[in-house]
């Protein structure tokens, strides 16, 4: 292994596709954050617009905090488009302490959607220090 350099961090991502046919409001696991990963932002790739009705919402965080990385609003759903969100103040720090499962859910009211699919990834650091 080469030299480490103090203050050189490891990148990683997790992803997970959701579709307009999963269960409205079921959270669907994207991966699991190690112990002290920091969130540096989670982008969601629209590539084909959702179309419910009334509401299309995409909201990624934890089982403690549903919408700790994307919030109702972070992500037009009825557009394809990507979307970088960064967390909000310490919102990224949310594996601190323990390995942390990450979530995604899509809700939607009014008719029922008949297209919608995104991408999500969650980009996040490792101190390589704490893994040599």
């Amino acid at each position: 292994m080469s030299e480490f350099q103090q203050g050189n961090y490891l990148i990683h991502g997790l992803r997970k596709d959701v579709a307009y046919s999963v269960a409205s409001g079921e959270a669907i696991k994207i991966g699991t954050l190690p112990k002290g990963a920091i969130v540096l932002r989670t982008v969601s790739g629209v590539t084909e617009a959702f179309d419910a009705g009334t509401t299309n919402v995409l909201i990624v965080g934890t089982a403690a905090d549903d919408d700790a990385l994307v919030a109702a609003g972070g992500v037009d759903e009825t557009a394809v488009a990507v979307t970088s969100v960064a967390p909000a103040t310490l919102a990224g720090n949310v594996a601190a302490s323990a390995d942390t499962d990450i979530y995604v859910e899509y809700t939607q009211s009014g008719s029922a959607a008949t297209a919608g699919n995104a991408s999500v990834v969650v980009e996040y650091a490792l101190d390589p220090a704490a893994y040599i």
